[in-house]
């Protein structure tokens, strides 16, 4: 045990198993908001639009919303961090911070959608929550001529561009992202299309990692394989003993 656990292998393992488990974070945060935004198909839950809040409230949609947003853009920008650090302190000097840099660069630093995400985290941190709007979008679901004229409600979450270009502290990238937009920003379209950037990123340095750490993943396998392997013995000579 004190052999693997002074290794410097265990060490590179260590690093990637903690970028993991903030990609992880990310990834459920993405998929919770999404599920969310998606539920709303449901007729039983777009019942619950019954509930008439008072002026001044908020409806129950748009609190959950707020909340799980936070958790994403946090989220998002803490596997930034923990992403930067954990590659300076694993592998400086090396080449691959070089390979690492220039794939940043190229894939990500120069998408608007990239910067406006950062942006929107400091701004939900520093100022406000953006006031999140709530579009119905009916479609015809019975043969035109049946007198049911049954018809399905989609509902989807939106930002107000306008709204959010009253702050001066958008940077010019997220600034870009938001003169590209229309009048309304769907929040489904803008998570789904940050997360595909970033999923792509993490998957690219994923698969960058085991490349170069394949000789200290076969040397722990190897190593962990002795050890059960001397604790079953263990067990067993003391289960005859």
């Amino acid at each position: 045990m004190e052999k693997i656990e002074s290794s410097l292998h265990i060490r590179a393992y260590v690093k990637i198993r903690e970028l993991s488990l903030s990609f992880y974070t990310f990834k459920e945060n993405h998929k919770m908001l999404k599920q969310h935004l998606d539920i709303n198909d449901d007729m039983d839950y777009q019942l619950q639009f019954e509930y008439k809040p008072l002026r001044w409230q908020y409806h129950p949609l748009q609190q959950e919303t707020y909340r799980l947003l936070l958790n994403f853009v946090a989220s998002a920008m803490a596997l930034i961090e923990h992403t930067r650090n954990i590659v300076r302190e694993t592998y400086l000097n090396c080449q691959f911070q070089k390979e690492y840099q220039n794939t940043i660069n190229q894939e990500i630093k120069d998408i608007p959608v990239n910067k406006f995400v950062q942006d929107l985290r400091s701004y939900i941190l520093h100022n406000k929550f953006p006031f999140i709007g709530i579009q119905f979008h009916h479609q015809r679901v019975s043969p035109l001529g049946d007198s049911e004229n049954l018809f399905s409600t989609k509902i989807r979450l939106t930002f107000s561009k306008n709204e959010l270009l009253k702050s001066d502290k958008w940077t010019k990238l997220a600034r870009n992202y938001l003169d590209s937009q229309g009048d309304l920003i769907f929040i489904d379209v803008l998570i789904d299309e940050y997360y595909s950037l970033i999923e792509s990123f993490h998957s690219w340095l994923n698969k960058r990692q085991r490349e170069m750490h394949e000789s200290e993943y076969s040397w722990l396998l190897d190593q962990w394989e002795e050890l059960y392997q001397e604790l079953e013995d263990a067990v067993s000579a003391k289960r005859f003993d």
